[in-house]
């Protein structure tokens, strides 16, 4: 079943989608399907080993399911200082 959500889009991972924000219709049930299916429409170099997922705004495992209205934030590896 799809539903719609919002994914927000930190450093590499924005840049690359062009967005740091944007509305999303998936048929995912969990993070790790929602980075799946993005990946494959995209050319983001990201895996589940080095990239974060939030939920809304709460960091989760990447089997935690997906609702309808939910805000996913994926988070790339930082550095700097």
């Amino acid at each position: 079943m799809k539903k719609n959500i919002t994914i927000r889009y930190f450093a590499l991972v924005g840049a690359r989608r062009g967005t740091q924000t944007e509305p999303y219709e998936t048929e995912a049930g969990t993070a790790r399907q929602l980075l799946h299916e993005i990946q494959a429409g995209s050319q983001i170099p990201l895996t589940t080993n080095i990239v974060k997922a939030a939920i809304n705004d709460q960091f989760v495992d990447w089997d935690t399911p997906i609702h309808e209205g939910d805000q996913v934030t994926l988070l790339p590896p930082f550095s700097g200082g």
